[in-house]
């Protein structure tokens, strides 16, 4: 087990639950020695299990969903730990018409899951598999010992989340329309003077785009309202970058590149007195970050970043690549897309990427087609 995962799990400041679920189990697939694994969430009224999380492993080679859910009576051996409320292990496993397991997304050859308590309830099942050797009974022992290690601190830190989405929810309904209006009206204040036709357009295309991806997501119509204004201003700091470099024609050189990357921090700085019910800020000092470390301008990582910020990356990649700029000719839509499933995982969110590909599969016109 590398301990600095862990000790990353522990220091990192998450945004959303999701992000906290992954990471945990990322931590319990490696300590296991396990090849695949999934978390899921259990709704002891409904009996319900909902697909919450799937390893890396899995979603690199599975198309994704947001979530689903399965009925207690069909989700098969996912939920053999839940009606028993201990650890169950299926060594050499083989399908027997079972429900529920999804083989499309991986072929399952030995499986061990472990049911998750609060109060005594079960509110969760994690799971692992494909072990390149049965799991055994210190296996089991081992890994139930670091699983409860660690689930009192995933508790904290989705409590920590579920504050702060309070916290907006009722800031959310303090400000109205008025006020926010009001805090957008300071930001405006700061750029009079447009200098650049096409980051405005830009803009304008990126925010549609995650517009559309964000219905794809289900996401709620307030945060698809804060994204919409996020990515429409997403660029503002170039606002601060001098017009010579933004219209110039032919490649720039290195120390022009430099330059232009700090856009990010300007547009930040631009907004730095302002306050609003979503993370604006975030929007725009995170859209050129990276899961891998890879991006700018403080080389954040995967769930370092928030969930808007991802979708703008996906939406302004594909735009940025199929249109010209005037330093050079648009690689073209088919190049982006290609760029955008190379990425997948590794520099752009899976359940992103693939939210737009559905999108973009369903009508190839809709990211030409602004609003």
């Amino acid at each position: 087990m590398d301990v600095s995962l862990l000790q990353a799990f522990e220091h990192r400041d998450y945004y959303t639950m999701r992000g906290v679920y992954q990471d945990f189990l990322e931590l319990v697939v490696n300590f296991s020695d396990s090849e695949i694994g999934y978390f899921h969430l259990y709704e002891e009224a409904k009996e319900t299990l909902k697909v919450t999380v799937w390893s890396k492993s899995v979603l690199d080679n599975c198309s994704t969903t947001i979530e689903s859910h399965y009925s207690l009576s069909e989700a098969g051996i996912w939920t053999d730990a839940i009606r028993e409320r201990h650890w169950v292990v299926h060594n050499q496993y083989t399908p027997k018409g079972t429900k529920g397991l999804l083989e499309e997304h991986f072929e399952l050859r030995n499986h061990l899951a472990f049911p998750l308590f609060i109060a005594g309830k079960v509110v969760a099942v994690i799971g692992v598999g494909n072990k390149s050797t049965d799991y055994q009974d210190d296996d089991i022992r081992k890994i139930c010992h670091f699983i409860d290690s660690i689930w009192q601190k995933v508790g904290h830190k989705v409590n920590r989340i579920r504050a702060r989405e309070q916290l907006i929810e009722a800031e959310f309904l303090q400000q109205g329309p008025q006020q926010i209006l009001l805090e957008m009206l300071k930001a405006i204040s700061h750029t009079l003077e447009l200098r650049d036709p096409y980051t405005a357009d830009h803009q304008k295309h990126v925010a549609y785009i995650c517009t559309e991806i964000a219905k794809e997501l289900h996401l709620e119509e307030k945060v698809c309202l804060g994204l919409y204004v996020g990515a429409l201003i997403h660029d503002i700091g170039k606002m601060l970058i001098p017009s010579s470099i933004l219209t110039k024609p032919g490649t720039l050189f290195e120390e022009e590149l430099l330059l232009l990357k700090t856009h990010p921090r300007h547009g930040v700085e631009i907004f730095r007195d302002t306050h609003f019910p979503w993370p604006i800020k975030d929007m725009i000092g995170q859209h050129h970050e990276r899961l891998d470390g890879s991006g700018y301008p403080k080389g954040l990582t995967e769930h370092e970043i928030c969930l808007e910020a991802k979708i703008i990356a996906v939406a302004d990649t594909f735009d940025a690549m199929s249109n010209n700029r005037p330093y050079r000719v648009a690689p073209g839509k088919k190049k982006a897309i290609e760029v955008l499933m190379q990425g997948r995982g590794i520099v752009y969110d899976h359940y992103v990427v693939d939210a737009f590909m559905r999108c973009y599969e369903r009508d190839p016109t809709f990211a030409g087609c602004y609003g």
